[in-house]
């Protein structure tokens, strides 16, 4: 009994120190495992390739919060707005005219359009009957372009000294309506908003110009009057002189018409009265007759009633 007391006592012991040295060696292994890692990482070219890491890593987050923050203006950016048109109509009537211009209304019996005429924009309304159905076209032009056309038209017709007025307000005005429209139908439109700003001030100046051309040449007309106004006064009055020796022989004619048509009338009046008297005497004997053979014819009844004619029997 005593020898297996001191058997089980022993193996006890045996398990407690082999439990207390695997602890121990546990927690040196695990002691070394960390300095050893804190070791390697304090290594040079373990510790820039530590940094690097980090650096691709911001990197990397910065460039994607980059892409981010640019895409998000295009998303929240607004659509670029739809281009604005202006239907233009042509076609011929049925008389051969050839008839176009801007599209107002058209509906089944009649056609509404503006139409350029000389220095204004008129609207004419045609009947569908007037209209030769198979040149009928409509198509459409971006208002932009058709309010450049315009301009260009406008501006074209200055210094004829017709209208000069209204051709340069409707060119102005023409550019200005281009130049709005560019503006609310397109993106990037700084060129061509500075082409039309040029020609609106090339416009202006000639405008100015014009203004400045025509009080000259008012002034010039008027130099020139006073300069020749004698001479025209002189040609007025030999032309006065003349018109009125013309008007006197015209009136002495027109007396000697007169003369002559007073005296032809007497004329006519004196053979008027002799063919009166002539037939006057013609009815006269006339009459005469008439009642000679009226009297003859009572003597002729008379003697009838005194002496009245007898008949005999007719024998066979």
């Amino acid at each position: 009994m005593r020898i297996t007391y001191l058997i089980n006592k022993a193996a006890f012991m045996l398990v407690l120190v082999f439990g207390c040295f695997s602890n121990a060696y546990a927690q040196k292994s695990q002691n070394e495992g960390t300095d050893g890692m804190q070791h390697i990482l304090q290594e040079p070219h373990f510790a820039q390739e530590a940094q690097n890491g980090n650096l691709q890593k911001n990197g990397k987050m910065q460039t994607q919060a980059e892409q981010k923050a640019s895409e998000t203006p295009r998303k929240s950016a607004r659509p670029r707005p739809k281009m604005s048109f202006v239907k233009m109509v042509d076609f011929y009537l049925r008389n051969g005219k050839l008839v176009f211009g801007r599209l107002v209304s058209e509906d089944k019996n009649k056609i509404t359009l503006e139409q350029l005429d000389e220095s204004k924009i008129v609207v004419s309304t045609y009947s569908k009957k007037e209209v030769d159905s198979r040149t009928l076209h409509v198509g459409n032009v971006p208002e932009a372009e058709y309010y450049l056309d315009l301009a260009e038209y406008f501006s074209g017709r200055t210094w004829d000294f017709r209208d000069d007025p209204d051709d340069f307000i409707q060119a102005i005005r023409s550019y200005e309506k281009a130049k709005l429209s560019i503006q609310e139908n397109h993106v990037q439109n700084d060129e061509e908003i500075e082409q039309i700003n040029q020609s609106l001030q090339q416009l202006r100046t000639e405008r100015q110009f014009w203004i400045s051309e025509v009080k000259s040449r008012a002034e010039l007309k008027r130099l020139e009057f006073e300069a020749v106004i004698e001479t025209r006064i002189k040609n007025l009055e030999y032309k006065v002189d003349a018109g009125s020796r013309k008007l006197n022989n015209s009136i002495e004619q027109l007396d000697k018409i007169i003369a002559d048509m007073k005296d032809n009338y007497q004329k006519l009046e004196k053979s008027i009265s002799q063919i009166d008297e002539s037939l006057s005497r013609q009815l006269e004997t006339l009459g005469n007759r008439i009642e000679s053979n009226r009297r003859m014819i009572d003597n002729i009844d008379h003697r009838r009633l005194l002496y009245p004619r007898r008949y005999y029997p007719y024998n066979r």
